[in-house]
């Protein structure tokens, strides 16, 4: 939204004279768009139209206007929400504000100077909204960026299981359609930052399904417990070290449905890894998914069940072919022997550039050995 562009307005009531006037008493300061029942109201949502505030009257015929802001809240989280009401509606308008669907309520009839005050609140809440989201995406997912860079360095075994979650998550995320989907991805990309102190040797045992010490167990049932209180320091991502917390076994009950889901999805990820990495790669996703104690979701088994746990394309290619998110697949040392970047780890444009500069300088040699770990990444 520019300086220059009105707020826009969606105002949803079933008489066509209040929405004339709403028109009239907005114009100039909102881009005022109208419906004049609930269903339409929705219809306009779910052709994407996006507005700042969605405005609806409580009392109209089929959909009261609680339900259609319910409704609306489920396509349109972001858009900010009142309701108009008249004395004998208020006690279900205060039900409908406890619940979470509303901003705020105002009283018929409202006079022009409460209506525009209301709705510059509403816009204002509004903005706040997009600015937190705009944080979570940039400075948020930055940071998070560099733990995920240190884990490459010094764990290149965890941050490959973490980036196989990771795609895994990505990849279901469309089907489930669940809102702020940022919590779920870092949850899988921090998912193994509290193996950066567990030997090699040890993941390498329990990949081949070798006998461990109760010392070795130790270190790999604690690291779900280390990466959440590590990452619960971060503001803003708690949910998301809960999510951490419970990657092998079930949130408790009285769990944010945002940790209880994603627990779920990401415990379900970590399995298809574990089968990738004992070399299972021919195993059926359903089988290995339902096969998972304690169960998983049925509606979790079928958004992972076609995603395809062999699909890590290999090859070499030279530093200038280089894209961001391939995945290095050996050591690069420059000349004289010194680690330039360690196996595992996510190419940015950062190291890119850097590779580039070493190559000028012939400090470097190519090709490189690289992957991919998502399946519609081509190499």
């Amino acid at each position: 939204m520019t300086e220059t562009t009105l707020p826009r307005v969606l105002c949803v009531d079933d008489e066509p004279n209040v929405l004339a006037a709403m028109e009239r008493n907005l114009f100039g300061e909102f881009d005022v768009v109208t419906a004049n029942s609930g269903e339409e109201g929705l219809a306009l949502l779910g052709r994407g139209e996006v507005f700042s505030v969605i405005m609806s009257d409580m009392r109209m015929p089929g959909m009261d206007g609680a339900t259609f802001l319910s409704r609306a809240k489920a396509i349109c989280p972001d858009s900010v929400r009142l309701l108009l009401t008249g004395q004998a509606d208020l006690a279900s308008s205060i039900a409908a504000i406890n619940k979470g669907a509303i901003f705020r309520y105002l009283c018929k009839p409202c006079p022009k100077d409460e209506l525009v005050s209301v709705l510059s609140e509403a816009v204002n809440q509004y903005r706040l909204i997009c600015a937190e989201k705009t944080l979570l995406a940039t400075t948020l997912t930055a940071s998070v960026k560099t733990l995920t860079e240190v884990l490459a360095m010094v764990a290149p075994w965890a941050f490959q299981r973490a980036a196989y979650a990771q795609a895994c998550v990505q990849f279901a995320l469309p089907k489930l359609g669940w809102p702020d989907e940022w919590i779920y991805t870092i949850a899988a990309s921090l998912s193994q930052i509290g193996c950066v102190g567990i030997p090699a040797d040890i993941v390498q045992a329990d990949a081949a399904q070798r006998k461990l010490s109760e010392d070795e167990q130790r270190l790999l049932h604690d690291h779900p417990e280390i990466a959440a209180r590590l990452t619960e320091q971060i503001p803003r991502l708690e949910q998301v070290a809960e999510i951490i917390r419970y990657q092998n076994k079930c949130a408790p009950p009285d769990s944010a449905i945002e940790v209880s889901r994603g627990a779920h999805l990401l415990r379900a990820a970590l399995e298809l890894e574990r089968h990738v990495s004992r070399g299972h790669t021919k195993d059926n996703q359903w089988n290995i998914l339902r096969a998972v104690r304690p169960a998983l979701p049925e509606y979790i088994i079928k958004v992972l069940g076609d995603f395809r746990i062999n699909a890590v394309v290999t090859r070499s290619a030279n530093i200038h072919e280089l894209m961001p998110g391939w995945v290095v697949d050996e050591d690069i040392r420059t000349t004289n022997g010194l680690m330039v970047l360690t196996k595992g780890h996510e190419l940015t444009d950062t190291a890119i550039s850097a590779l580039k500069r070493l190559l000028d300088l012939g400090a470097v040699q190519e090709p490189v050995r690289v992957r991919g770990l998502v399946e519609n990444q081509v190499l």
